[in-house]
């Protein structure tokens, strides 16, 4: 009896402590130091890991990459009709696990379509964490627009984005997800949340950004290439496209 007291004891002092340092830890540090924690802890995986090989150039024409958004899909709307808000949509994609095309797919880049994500990776023989759906940035990217289409919000107010990020010195190409909301635009980056690392074949769990992180927090893009959905598309460097006025809103060009 006094060694199951004194068990409880100690487990309740390593709690009490670990409590202590994270309030304090919290209390102690700036507000740049604890944004910089929290960036480096979700950053997206693939600009360390995988750099994509995609370019600017390689979206100079938009509308062929729109086939990639399909709220119309059987698989899109199932994972769409089980779910009653984008905070829900959000927290289902950031779910979804990140692995290099070059595990997955066994090259360096390729673009899945959403039902094929949806439905097939979690089975393939290269997916190092057997039943899980799982692939790089732009298929969680373009799934999460797909899924959040299906769901009935307007086309207008949701998008895919491909540019060039700067995570706490990490650079390189990516797509994330933008939504319209107040008369603004906010970000919500799906990769940052489980992913399978290359280097030390490891599979690791992350929870990912708050839905609401990037409502208050810049998010950390270089330049912009594109943004596209299913029904509009604009390219902030050429100024071509067919999107509404409020996609011009903010916008970061390429040098």
């Amino acid at each position: 009896m006094r060694r199951a007291l004194l068990s409880v004891a100690i487990i309740v002092a390593v709690v009490l402590t670990s409590v202590a340092l994270y309030v304090y830890i919290s209390m102690s540090e700036s507000e740049e130091e604890r944004e910089l924690r929290i960036v480096k802890k979700f950053q997206p995986r693939l600009i360390r890991k995988s750099p994509l090989l995609f370019r600017k150039e390689d979206f100079e024409h938009l509308s062929p990459w729109q086939k990639y958004v399909t709220p119309e899909d059987v698989e899109v709307k199932n994972v769409a009709g089980g779910l009653t808000n984008l905070k829900d949509a959000y927290k289902t994609a950031v779910h979804w696990l990140w692995v290099s095309d070059a595990i997955l797919n066994g090259v360096q880049e390729k673009w899945l379509m959403p039902h094929e994500f949806l439905a097939n990776t979690s089975n393939y023989p290269t997916n190092p964490a057997p039943g899980r759906t799982a692939s790089d940035c732009e298929e969680q990217a373009y799934t999460l627009v797909s899924v959040i289409r299906a769901m009935g919000i307007d086309a207008g107010n949701v998008r895919v984005v491909v540019g060039k990020v700067n995570f706490s010195g990490e650079t390189g190409g990516h797509a994330w997800v933008e939504i319209y909301e107040n008369g603004k635009w906010f970000a919500l980056e799906a990769t940052s949340g489980p992913y399978w690392d290359d280097d030390d074949g490891k599979l690791h769990e992350r929870r990912g950004y708050p839905f609401n992180y990037f409502k208050n927090h810049r998010y950390p893009s270089i330049e912009i290439w594109g943004y596209f959905n299913d029904i509009y598309y604009y390219n902030p460097t050429t100024n071509r496209g067919n999107a509404p006025p409020h996609w011009h809103q903010g916008l970061l060009l390429s040098p």
